[in-house]
């Protein structure tokens, strides 16, 4: 993939993070999620606030969890 794609998707992904509700506060942002689903799986969280710790709540693998952020610089690794 070329370096101005990467970047594009980053800008993609932290766009519909915000739309979706996800805050981009405390250190890092949400992991990327390259991940197919057949079936969605019920939240486990709605905002960051109800992850604890430095958790964000992010939609990954399928449906919201509390995951630990990244450094937005290592998604475009």
């Amino acid at each position: 993939m070329r370096p101005d794609s990467i970047l594009v998707l980053a800008a993609l992904l932290l766009s519909s993070a915000l739309v979706a509700g996800d805050e981009v506060n405390g250190e890092g942002v949400c992991p990327m999620d390259n991940g197919r689903c057949i079936r969605r799986q019920p939240p486990h969280c709605k905002s960051d606030e109800d992850c604890a710790g430095q958790e964000k709540c992010c939609y990954l693998h399928c449906g919201y969890k509390c995951v630990q952020p990244v450094k937005p610089e290592e998604l475009c690794k």
